[in-house]
């Protein structure tokens, strides 16, 4: 990086250093209490968001007479020029990214960099960016989970009459398909997705102009400035606006939502391809092996997966726990908010991708998801046919057909024995072993659910139809946020 880009820490002004410090503060901070206290280190985040931050500031400066025309073009040319050729960010005595360009462009254009904070506070201009860079990701986090959800949809689709168990309190409960628990993971992400549309919202609303705490004498037209840096609304209060992250409690909720079906997905791949249920076969490009044991084939990948929602739910606890029993004006706590952000995001987005790859790589074991759906397991239909076909109450039919389950488990189902059953229970039926068994086929079971949203395939084709179209208005969503949020840069330094 050329080092006419890596300036030193104080503007100039007739020939003389100046430093914001210098009023009220006679002495340098020492160099620890400087790394102690500098966001520099993650601040590279926010650095476009602040570059566009300050661009619209100079031309609201500008509006007002407070800076000339002349000025304010050079100051946008150096700013623009500044996103595609960024600011060294290693010097721990900057206290953060606001006065790294504020003192770069005190020595550029000293009209402008000098009266950068004219009704500008570090403190509505990081709430401002720390928004806008939430919005950006907002929009990928939707974009990369449309992707997750549509490739869940197209294995349910290929899956869709694939007998496969679902499981309660890790037993066999029923026969469903494998599509239809693909499909319902689709349907909770979709569900995740929405929540972020909403979190969207609540970062939609521009601090700035709010400056420290009580706004300004300035004549700021904040709307003015809110459109341009792409919101929709203002944050009117600006004691609220400079010194609150609430609207983080809505993005954070919103990334736990949308890692707690991966985290189960994870879980039901790693137990599924273990050897013991033999289910599905992991595919070896996301997989790895034993430094000891040469015969292994681990899951890391879905086991980093199950991790996500834990480390999620961490940096959200740390939010939370920082943001809580602070005054209501601005306060240095809320600078160690924001890398426990970006950490949750980057997870959430790295876990999204990497299962993009690996869904349509999933292999199931067709013969053992048949063999684990045989009798008993869809044993309840056959306690409905014993009430809606021969009139004997649900609890009855219930019981006998717990007698039937053990008779089956043990291998001891004949004839004699349900004859005994009912004889036993005072029903008077013919009922075969040769029946029984047919009802309980696993796929006459899957195909008698009748009730909407069940496993039968094709109910699952139709929701399989209905989440896609929901996810065609989601992209629909990502593609205008994304225009907008492109565009912003355009006109921000083309009109003026």
């Amino acid at each position: 990086m050329s080092r006419q880009l890596c300036f030193i820490s104080h503007a100039t002004q007739g020939g003389k250093r100046v430093s914001f410090r210098e009023g009220r503060l006679g002495r340098k901070m020492i160099k620890e209490a400087a790394e102690y206290t500098s966001s520099i280190h993650f601040d590279n985040e926010i650095y476009r968001e602040t570059i566009l931050i300050n661009a619209v500031h100079l031309k609201m400066l500008s509006k007002l007479g407070y800076l000339s025309k002349e000025d304010l073009k050079k100051s946008l040319e150096i700013l623009k020029e500044l996103l595609t050729n960024p600011i060294s960010l290693d010097d721990p005595f900057l206290e953060d990214i606001h006065i790294v360009i504020e003192e770069y462009l005190s020595r550029k254009v000293p009209a402008a960099g000098l009266n950068l904070a004219l009704g500008k506070s570090r403190n509505d201009a990081v709430s401002t960016a720390i928004r806008m860079h939430v919005k950006n990701k907002i929009v990928e986090l939707v974009d990369e989970g449309t992707k997750l959800a549509e490739a869940l949809l197209r294995k349910g689709s290929e899956e869709v009459f694939t007998v496969f168990p679902v499981y309660t309190h890790m037993q066999v409960a029923a026969p469903a398909t494998f599509g239809f628990i693909m499909t319902s993971y689709a349907s909770r992400l979709l569900s995740a997705l929405e929540s972020l549309t909403q979190a969207y919202i609540s970062a939609d609303h521009c601090p700035l102009g709010a400056v420290a705490a009580c706004g300004s004498s300035i004549k700021l037209d904040r709307e003015w400035m809110a459109s341009q840096l792409g919101f929709s609304y203002v944050l009117e209060n600006s004691l609220e606006a400079s010194s609150t992250r609430d609207f983080l409690i809505d993005v954070l909720s919103s990334l736990i939502k949308l890692t707690l079906p991966i985290s189960d997905l994870s879980e039901e791949l790693v137990i599924y391809s273990s050897k013991e249920y033999g289910l599905v076969d992991f595919p070896e490009e996301f997989s790895s092996t034993s430094s000891i044991m040469p015969h292994k084939k681990n899951p890391v990948v879905a086991e980093i997966g199950r991790t996500k929602l834990a480390e999620i739910s961490s940096e959200f606890l740390r939010i939370i726990m920082i943001l809580q029993r602070k005054m209501s004006g601005y306060v240095l706590d809320l600078q160690q908010v924001t890398p426990s952000v970006w950490r949750a995001i980057n997870h959430a987005l790295n876990t999204l991708r990497i299962f993009i790859e690996l869904i349509p790589r999933i292999k199931v074991n067709h013969e053992r998801a048949y063999e684990l759906c045989g009798p008993p397991a869809g044993i309840t239909e056959l306690a409905n046919i014993l009430t809606t076909k021969y009139g004997i109450p649900y609890r009855t039919a219930h019981k006998i057909c717990g007698e039937i389950s053990l008779l089956i488990i043990n291998n001891k189902l004949s004839d004699n024995e349900l004859e005994q059953i009912l004889k036993k229970t005072g029903i008077n039926i013919n009922l075969t072993t040769k029946e029984v068994l047919s009802i309980l086929e696993p796929r006459l079971v899957v195909n008698s659910y009748k009730t909407l949203g069940s496993a039968n395939p094709y109910e699952v084709s139709r929701m399989v139809s209905q989440i896609q179209e929901q996810i065609e208005e989601l992209k629909s969503w990502v593609d205008a946020r994304r225009e907008s949020l492109t565009n912003i840069e355009n006109e921000i330094f083309e009109n003026y």
